[in-house]
């Protein structure tokens, strides 16, 4: 597992372990540096992002399979096991992480510079990955020298602290810029519910 040097604000590392470090206070960000299922990366390479719709589903961690197979087919979405799979490991790690019973899941195709701004959003963890395109962008915010634009590949997996837990939070985030470029970015957004 890497550490930032400075101040410790972000931990990053190839296995899922690294995501646990969101609780230490010193940790604003973790990252774990994963690699899908190359059965997984063919069925989401499949989808044709301009017939799908938006998802959104609130329910409890450990029980998102079966509606969210649901939702998927109702919003365009082919039969898409391993990504159903795969979001439902990840609410359910999400859940394990934070203590949490209920989640909200959102699946949305981005293809604007929709948070194009670098922000930390009033909740108190988001996990996000991207599953095709460019990855989420972070920077830190507690060293006005350093204005390093960082991006998260695809696939990887990040714990972002908000402001409900960290009210001057180490490292914002935002979505890279992709307005005219003609990408489109699938990307999963996991939060706590009650956290805001």
């Amino acid at each position: 597992m890497k550490k930032d040097c400075d101040t410790f604000s972000v931990a990053t590392g190839p296995h899922p372990e690294v995501l646990r470090e969101i609780a230490s206070d010193r940790i604003d960000l973790a990252i774990w540096e994963r690699d899908l299922d190359p059965a997984l990366v063919r069925e989401v390479s499949g989808l044709d992002l301009d017939s799908i719709d938006d998802l959104l589903l609130v329910c409890d961690a450990g029980d998102t399979d079966m509606q969210l197979g649901t939702l998927l087919r109702d919003s365009g979405y082919p039969e898409s096991p391993l990504l159903c799979a795969d979001i439902a490991a990840l609410a359910m790690r999400h859940g394990v992480l934070l203590g949490e019973s209920r989640v909200g899941i959102r699946l949305e195709v981005v293809e604007t510079d929709a948070c194009r701004k670098f922000h930390a959003d009033f909740v108190t963890v988001r996990t996000i990955t991207t599953y095709r395109g460019p990855g989420t962008q972070w920077q830190r915010a507690d060293d006005p020298g350093d204005q390093t634009i960082n991006e998260m590949r695809s696939a990887a997996v990040g714990l972002f602290k908000g402001r409900l837990l960290q009210p001057e939070p180490s490292v914002l985030h935002r979505s890279p810029p992709i307005a005219d470029s003609g990408e489109s970015r699938l990307v999963l957004v996991i939060d706590s519910i009650g956290s805001g």
